[in-house]
């Protein structure tokens, strides 16, 4: 019998068997919460076991973790969100390792000055920038990251401090191929939309569908509302023309590590990356840098595509330290196309 199957079945016999006292019990009202806001819905009522299962043990992991937070040993919380119901091999899973393509046509980045200390857009400049959420079903975040830094650095040369979201379903069905729902680069992305001169549609206009397992088909509609002239790379490990570049008002996109129970439940606080053995590769975009006034940590601000739920309401702040490199397979949109609307 499948392993899966047979561990489904045996926390439903003891469920049934000890009834609401069971190991995995988790109140009723609880869960239907946990379902509705999420918008959970399970094949049969053994997957839905293992699902609960599964919710109870992550359940208690993030209240050992948040007690060692209250004594201070963590710098960082954890809390329950729409992956809570998943087993970490399950979760990591869901962000197989990518090899962004060998030729790049990346051209070189503009012309920089020394960064100041700190560079926050939405608390230096009044920024709102939505939050996307990419769901559970299709590794769009390649996408949602490419998409969203253009957007970013739209808003920040056209002074629009709440521009309208960009359609990452757009670049899945027209550029992802066959691989846009599993492992693919921001880098096909930029080249789809540079290198070919392609069009960008708002989110309003070409609508976001994270239901999908696959990539949808490619129907663009709507007026064109931005394209991209070129686009630029960072070395891995130059975490300086990081944050030169994020500085100077340019939003990049990193590849990070997803790989473990800690990034998996994010909730707040500086977040220093674990040495997790397992690895993957899931994209988020670098939108400034600041420092903690309360600890005097400095840190990455990363916008995510996990809904405002995940994090700080969708947002990551990441330890910046020079023990800790953020600058892998760092692209950026470095010069948009004209809109042919704008005379």
């Amino acid at each position: 019998m499948n392993y899966v199957l047979a561990l489904a079945l045996t926390i439903l016999t003891l469920a049934t068997f000890h009834g609401s006292w069971a190991i995995n019990h988790v109140p009723t009202a609880e869960w239907s919460e946990y379902m509705q806001m999420y918008q959970k819905t399970y094949p049969n009522t053994a997957a839905e076991a293992l699902a609960q299962y599964y919710y109870a043990y992550n359940k208690r992991m993030i209240e050992n973790h948040n007690n060692l937070f209250d004594r201070g040993q963590r710098t960082f919380k954890l809390k329950i969100n729409q992956f809570t119901d998943m087993r970490l091999v399950q979760f990591n899973a869901m962000f197989p390792s990518v090899t962004p393509p060998t030729t790049s046509f990346a051209q070189p980045g503009p012309e920089t000055i020394e960064a100041p200390v700190s560079y926050n857009p939405s608390k230096n400049f009044g920024y709102m920038f939505s939050v996307e959420n990419q769901g559970t079903k299709c590794n769009s975040g390649w996408a949602y990251a490419a998409v969203k830094a253009i957007e970013i650095l739209q808003a920040q040369q056209d002074g629009d401090i709440n521009p309208p979201a960009l359609s990452a379903q757009n670049i899945i069905d027209c550029a992802g191929g066959a691989r846009g729902c599993k492992s693919q680069s921001p880098q096909t992305a930029f080249d789809y939309l540079a290198r070919y001169g392609m069009d960008l549609h708002t989110e309003g206009d070409y609508m976001n569908n994270n239901t999908q397992t696959e990539p949808g088909m490619c129907v663009p509609r709507g007026p064109m509302i931005t394209n991209l002239a070129q686009y630029s790379s960072i070395p891995d490990g130059d975490d300086e023309s990081l944050k030169r570049f994020v500085a100077a008002g340019f939003p990049v996109v990193v590849e990070f590590n997803p790989a473990s129970f800690e990034f998996m439940h994010y909730s707040e606080g500086i977040y220093r990356p674990s040495n997790s053995r397992s690895t993957g590769s899931h994209f988020m975009v670098v939108i400034g840098y600041d420092t903690d006034e309360e600890s005097g940590k400095d840190y990455w601000i990363l916008l995510n595509s996990f809904d405002s739920t995940w994090g700080e309401q969708g947002i990551m702040r990441i330890l910046r330290d020079s023990s800790i490199k953020l600058a892998k397979n760092a692209i950026f949109p470095s010069q948009l196309g004209k809109n042919p609307e704008t005379p």
